[in-house]
């Protein structure tokens, strides 16, 4: 049986100017291969997969339905990744649809809008439940944004224009974005690697559930991070991130081996290296594919 090339992989992992973690493992026959896979580390949009996990298990304990409608309130943020960014008139999706622009396109303004109905306190309960220990999501994607910049007042679209104007400030702890905190968006390697792995093994909430999501999550095909090196016609459930200097990955790809499970994390020193953390998680996921079914990588 063919192991992974731990010594390279570690070697890719040591070459990037910052933190870094990664936890593979071939879903066949349990090999898996890691690194730093225990620091809770900055996830940018990669944290959307904890809550979408609590949205379900929220609409099976009939807390909501997905089938709900709900308008775009007016405190979520506007600015970032995403397709409702550009309405004005306070559209009404199901909890379903805001789900899918969550993950399909990382709608931000989706994104916020569940995270208000599900709340922070809850997606992180259920982490900690599911023994997801180094997972946390305090905070919306906007409150985050914002304190990237030192700004501690409420996202909504009339402060999003004061900020961009240059007349919103603050004195906010803009160094936590991206710090190893519980107090910041973050999880490990180890953490959303094992949430993919229960999520393909159709173990958390229940198997309708993991169907679902994982199809929401098979959606995204933008050939970076995970998928840089993967062939078109190869299928993979994931969800990536990406803010200033973090660069994320987790998702699932499905080789002719069998599924392989793929998270990798990482935060460099600068917002110019960033390239290269993007880059390592890349090269992290070819030489974990090329293990298993190298005529899945493109020539």
């Amino acid at each position: 049986m063919p192991s992974f090339p731990t010594s390279e992989m570690n070697a890719v992992a040591g070459s990037v100017p910052g933190r870094i973690g990664f936890f593979v493992k071939d879903l066949e026959t349990g090999m898996q291969c890691e690194h730093n896979a225990d620091e809770p580390l900055p996830t940018a949009s990669t944290i959307k997969v904890a809550a979408l996990i609590e949205v379900f298990r929220q609409d099976r304990e009939g807390r909501l339905s997905l089938d709900d409608r709900h308008r775009v309130p007016g405190d979520v943020s506007s600015q970032g990744t995403g397709v409702l960014r550009m309405t004005h008139d306070h559209p009404e999706l199901t909890v379903r649809d805001y789900c899918r622009l969550m993950m399909a396109v990382s709608d931000n303004v989706a994104t916020d809008t569940l995270v208000g109905l599900v709340t922070p306190e809850a997606i992180d309960a259920t982490m900690e439940a599911m023994g997801f220990h180094h997972t946390r999501f305090p905070m919306a994607i906007g409150v985050w944004h914002y304190l990237m910049d030192g700004i501690t007042a409420t996202p909504s679209r009339e402060n999003d224009e004061l900020k961009v104007a240059g007349r919103l400030s603050g004195d906010g702890d803009r160094d936590l974005p991206f710090a190893s905190s519980l107090d910041n968006n973050v999880a490990s390697a180890r953490d959303l690697g094992r949430m993919m792995e229960r999520m393909e093994r159709r173990e958390i909430i229940d198997p309708g559930a993991c169907d679902e999501m994982l199809e929401m999550m098979k959606q995204p095909r933008n050939p970076n991070r995970i998928r840089q090196y993967l062939r078109p016609e190869i299928e993979a459930a994931r969800k990536n991130g990406g803010s200033g200097r973090i660069k994320a990955d987790a998702g699932v790809v499905y080789l002719p081996s069998g599924p392989l499970v793929i998270a990798a994390l990482a935060t460099t020193d600068t917002r110019e290296e960033s390239q290269i953390g993007m880059d390592a998680i890349g090269e992290i996921s070819r030489l974990a594919i090329a293990t298993l079914s190298p005529e899945s990588l493109i020539e």
